[in-house]
């Protein structure tokens, strides 16, 4: 039998949809706003997820140096044989001392009683390693919130654009029609025509090029909401009007920032801290209360090869002095750590500070760009539509309108660009002083 051509096409189209199907089936469409995005990303993002390991790595941690304070049972059990055993001559009979079996278990309960500080300290510390490694959480949803707050303005951005390029090329179309209908008549020469289809073709090159860049920003988003590049994001977020940012508002005081990487530091503080008392209580002895219990054969006694157990009660004492002075040396050296702790804090208040007042700035500056190039975009406008009134009576050439569309479409794609840029300025600002307002939408 012979396939006819169509029907053979039909066959080889149908089993490559069966090849590549799973393709078209994994994609979907997502309808997403600023703040659910934030949260998306916030479910999938991997330092966000390793840092709450950490954080549950450390209550366990507490938990070890908690357990200190409790009790600790011991056991020790031993058995063996002896070929020769010691003897000794007791009277006319000469006695061996031992046992050639001999079997041996011993049970002890300890608890530390004082230790200077070594546990309580050992606690304390722990319990702060708990607050750094929570703040660590903090610190990584803050950065990705900032990286995915930039991530979709940038879509806006990107698709905003390419609508401005796309409403320019059929601004262009119907001019290039304009002059076909002149040339016809009569009023054009191929000049006009060349002119109008080289700036139509740079139409085509500008809207390539913004649908590269929106494609871009989309697969950068889907990465950190977690979805797949074949996916559709579409962000439905109102973009509000910017206004005038708050002078007065903008706390440069960092004692007032919310940035966890604050609060980290002050953890670190408190834990050298800590450690300087830590090193300071090997300065003390350690005293531990027991109970035990001894069973074996023969144990004690080494006459009576037979079972004997015992109990006893105690006390321990440990302390140890180094003479070189190792104590010393040790809390010195975590003194230093504490003032290596306050300093880099200082260094980094002063730093975020700095960082607040340039991004409240640069928020002004983005306001007066915005407010400006409106400005700019209502005169654009308003000279276009006489151009084009001009042009068509036959009081401009058609290269002048050209060049007056290209002048509307800059400045439509700069006030686009304001407005978001406006936005982006101020997640520049809000990421500085560590607001919630980052988690939230514009």
């Amino acid at each position: 039998m012979v396939l006819k051509p169509n029907r053979f096409r039909s066959i080889i189209l149908f089993f490559l949809l069966a090849l590549t199907g799973q393709h078209f089936v994994a994609a979907a469409e997502f309808r997403l706003s600023l703040a659910g995005a934030i949260q998306m990303s916030q479910e999938h993002a991997y330092g966000v997820k390793a840092s709450r390991f950490d954080s549950l790595g450390a209550v366990y941690d507490y938990r070890t140096a908690t357990a200190l304070r409790f009790p600790l049972f011991s056991l020790n059990a031993s058995s063996f044989y002896a070929s020769k055993l010691p003897s000794a001559q007791l009277g006319l009979k000469k006695t061996e001392l031992g046992s050639h079996n001999n079997y041996q278990s011993d049970f002890r309960l300890s608890l530390p009683l004082y230790a200077g500080g070594k546990i309580t300290n050992q606690i304390r510390i722990q319990r702060e390693n708990i607050s750094t490694k929570s703040l660590g959480v903090e610190v990584e949803k803050l950065n990705n919130a900032y990286l995915l707050r930039k991530a979709y303005l940038n879509l806006l951005l990107s698709r905003s654009l390419l609508g401005v390029a796309e409403t320019s090329l059929s601004r262009i179309n119907i001019i290039s029609q304009d002059v076909q209908s002149l040339y016809r008549n009569g009023l054009a020469d191929s000049v006009d025509l060349l002119e109008a289809e080289l700036i139509y073709q740079k139409g085509l090159r500008s809207l390539a090029q913004n649908q590269t860049v929106k494609n871009i920003s989309h697969y950068s988003l889907a990465q950190l909401v977690g979805l797949s590049p074949l996916d559709t994001i579409i962000p439905i977020e109102n973009i509000p009007i910017p206004g005038p940012p708050d002078s007065t508002g903008g706390n440069i005081d960092p004692a007032a920032f919310g940035r966890p990487e604050l609060k980290v530091l002050d953890s670190r503080i408190r834990t050298a801290t800590t450690l300087i008392g830590l090193n300071k209580s090997d300065y003390f002895p350690t005293l531990i209360g027991y109970v035990g219990y001894s069973n074996g054969k023969p144990n004690r006694d080494q006459f009576n090869k037979t079972w004997d157990d015992y109990y006893k009660i105690g006390l321990s004492l440990n302390w140890e002095f180094n003479l070189g002075g190792k104590v010393k040396s040790n809390s010195l050296s975590a003194r230093q750590s504490l003032f290596s702790a306050q300093m880099t804090k200082s260094k980094l208040a002063e730093s975020l500070a700095l960082q607040a007042t340039v991004a409240l700035e640069n928020l002004k500056y983005a306001y007066q760009v915005f407010t400006i190039s409106g400005n700019q975009l209502d005169i654009a406008n308003h000279q276009f539509r006489l151009a084009k009134e001009r042009q068509k009576v036959g009081h401009l050439s058609v290269n002048r309108l050209l060049e007056l569309e290209a002048d509307l479409t800059a400045t439509e794609q700069t006030h686009q660009t304001s407005i978001i840029n406006y936005f982006i300025s101020e997640t520049d600002y809000l990421y500085t002083i560590g607001s919630p307002k980052i988690f939230g939408g514009l």
